[in-house]
């Protein structure tokens, strides 16, 4: 039997503590679901500490068609009891009246999330087929995820349920209950810890006397509903503002950081709740490595590989997607060729990036809270050659971990650009495994080398890229002889 909503809370708040465990904030690993039926993609949990009496919690849904949506988003806090102050479901505040059901969907779910992770990621266990039910979504159209502002919402309140108004007092009374608790900004998101005593014991109160006490307090409201909405565009104001301050005080050595602080800055300017305020501010990474991650994972952030110019026209690019073209859809550069980059693993200094690094973020799911890549099962993409050559090098690195060497032809275009160039080479590192292909074998452009990887000292699954120049005064060596190594993709469109 279903547990009531004040049991449901409390559990719900109790699991979320025993996750947290000390921390500010806990990811779920994602779990495998069908979206619509049809799609594959994931379902998580989120939760965020604001302090020691209130939680955030939301629960995400992802997928490569629909990318990433917010299912639910609860604030609880605690007086004598852990409590709902609030529920949003596809960023619309969710009626007293269904309540009951969101959490008692939301309790089942935890419970399904919880047996997964006894299981020890076994997602083809019996408990994972039986989850199926329990765990899929049907998600509504694509408009009403992304809903507009208030007056949006109110709008769409008054034409759904304007002819119900006229022939229902009952669902009059729903009306009333909605236009309170979705336009009062500051009661539904501070002063509604108290909602579901008020709720409670409105229930029991007469229609009369229930019509009499809210009919003068929705005059009130809508009278009131422009000074609200102007206070919410002013704290979400103060808060763009804090964190664009925020990128600006960081250092040029810390670019990752820098721009995905103005990139979550922006989406905060686009709010249309406190709780996607609260979200987006959760999101800042304290970390350069988990900035970079942060932006190869950001869907709205990709900027493909095909905006970045090679730096010679008949390069072609050295990653591309199994049995799909070499056009650079899918991936994107997460550190780009730098003379000063700050130590990527925390651990401080900075040293030169004579690379670019590569990753594929069209099957990256979400990314954990300790920074771990978590995708949706297929590879992280193939190495290809960028141009026609010679295995002159592979091996095992403890720095690149498993890399291959392709020595190529001296071009025109190469030569007018580099007159005392002698040879040039690519370098591709990070590999998932050894590469098969033995030295002196000759590679055609396009050809497979291998998989990209995580060998190595690596923050995650990335290829590691260089085009080397060799020349007679050139910084480092190998067995050819001296060489620079220069920008692969000097930039971008």
């Amino acid at each position: 039997m279903a547990m009531g909503i004040h049991q449901n809370c409390v559990n719900i708040a109790k699991t979320a503590l025993n996750w947290l465990n000390k921390n500010s904030s806990y990811s779920t690993k994602p779990v495998r679901i069908t979206i619509d039926g049809v799609t594959p993609g994931t379902y998580m949990i989120s939760v965020l500490l604001i302090n020691n009496k209130e939680l955030f919690i939301q629960e995400i849904i992802s997928s490569t068609l629909r990318g990433q949506v917010v299912l639910r988003s609860w604030n609880i806090k605690k007086s004598s009891l852990w409590k709902i102050s609030s529920l949003e479901k596809y960023n619309i505040p969710v009626m007293f009246k269904d309540i009951k059901i969101e959490s008692d969907d939301f309790s089942e779910r935890i419970g399904v999330v919880l047996a997964i992770q006894a299981s020890r990621g076994a997602y083809f266990s019996e408990i994972i087929d039986q989850s199926d039910k329990i765990l899929n979504v049907l998600l509504p159209s694509d408009p009403i995820v992304n809903k507009g502002s208030l007056l949006n919402r109110f709008n769409m309140i008054i034409s759904r349920y304007t002819a119900l108004v006229v022939t229902s007092t009952v669902v009059t009374g729903v009306v009333i209950l909605s236009l309170i608790y979705m336009f009062n900004i500051d009661k539904f998101q501070r002063t509604m810890k108290s909602s579901i005593e008020e709720y409670s014991t409105q229930v029991d109160l007469k229609v009369d006397d229930f019509f009499a006490n809210t009919e003068d307090e929705i005059t009130i409201l809508v009278d009131d509903i422009a000074s609200n909405q102007k206070s919410f565009e002013f704290d979400r104001h103060n808060s763009y503002l804090n964190v664009i301050r925020m990128s600006e005080e960081l250092t040029r050595y810390l670019p990752a950081r820098k721009e995905s602080y103005k990139l979550i800055a922006g989406n905060i300017t686009t709010a249309a709740t406190y709780s996607e305020v609260i979200y987006e501010i959760s999101r800042l990474p304290t970390e350069e490595y988990q900035a970079r991650i942060f932006l190869a994972t950001n869907r709205e952030s990709v900027i493909p590989l095909t905006r970045w110019h090679p730096v010679f026209s008949d390069m072609i690019y050295p990653v591309k997607i199994k049995n799909e073209q070499n056009d650079g859809k899918g991936f994107r550069v997460t550190d780009g060729y730098m003379t000063d980059r700050e130590n990527p693993f925390g651990s401080g200094g900075s040293t030169p990036h004579y690379a670019i690094d590569i990753i594929n973020v069209s099957n990256i799911s979400y990314v954990d809270h300790a920074g771990q890549i978590i995708r949706e099962g297929n590879p992280p993409g193939n190495i290809v050659a960028v141009y026609s050559g010679t295995v002159i090098d592979k091996g095992l690195d403890d720095r690149y971990g498993n890399f291959i060497t392709l020595k190529h032809v001296l071009t025109e275009e190469l030569s007018s650009l580099y007159p005392n160039a002698t040879a040039w080479a690519t370098f591709y590192a990070h590999m998932e495994t050894e590469s098969s292909l033995q030295k002196g074998f000759y590679i055609n452009a396009n050809q497979k080398l291998g998989l990209i990887g995580n060998t190595g000292f690596s923050t995650g699954p990335h290829l590691h890229f260089e085009v080397r120049i060799y020349e007679k005064n050139g910084i480092f060596s190998d067995e050819i002889g001296r060489y620079n190594k220069i920008n692969p993709f000097p930039a971008k469109s």
